[in-house]
């Protein structure tokens, strides 16, 4: 097992975006676990590269991304949630198999993949890297601390990067911020 190598997650792996984060998470050395509806027929398994097929909207299919990560390489350091989907159709036209199904990938997806995944991380100490985070405030600057795992004792951190305890005021009634970001205005 290659322990020394940082291992990614990446969801939605088979094409676009997310084959093109397959290809630079190995550029830059990572080992990838690489899962997407049908994955093994888009890219090649290798020994940096484990491919899993399935439905991200079951948990089995995440479970199985997270035991491959841990079987091949012993870690899990970080997540990329790319999957989902996108209906194009008026929201009048929707039926209940559309709006299950963007339910399933875009929701229940997120939370399967990422709930075992930060179990793991908690679990193996890892995950704890600093990181560029492009949030939804649009900020892309060093310790945004948007989204977990940016605490050097190993806690989630989420939000504000002053105190827990303190409440941040609004400069202005129209600036709007999210509730999760880091505080920089939502445009």
């Amino acid at each position: 097992m290659a322990i020394a190598q940082k291992t990614a997650i990446i969801t939605g792996a088979s094409a676009g975006i997310g084959a093109g984060l397959v290809e630079a998470f190995l550029k830059k050395g990572y080992n990838v676990v690489a899962t997407s509806l049908n994955v093994t027929q888009s890219l090649t398994a290798s020994p940096n590269l484990v491919l899993v097929d399935g439905d991200i909207g079951k948990q089995e299919t995440a479970a199985k991304a997270v035991e491959a990560a841990i079987k091949h390489f012993g870690t899990i350091d970080a997540l990329v949630n790319n999957a989902g989907i996108l209906r194009t159709k008026p929201f009048t036209d929707f039926t209940t198999e559309d709006f299950n199904a963007l339910v399933s990938t875009n929701l229940l997806g997120f939370f399967y993949i990422t709930q075992l995944t930060v179990k793991q991380m908690l679990k193996k100490k890892s995950g704890k890297r600093r990181e560029y985070h492009r949030s939804s405030c649009g900020s892309a600057h060093r310790r945004c601390k948007c989204f977990g795992f940016d605490d050097d004792q190993g806690r989630t951190e989420y939000g504000d990067p002053e105190p827990r305890n303190r409440v941040r005021k609004r400069r202005c009634p129209l600036q709007r911020r999210s509730p999760w970001c880091c505080g920089h205005a939502i445009a």
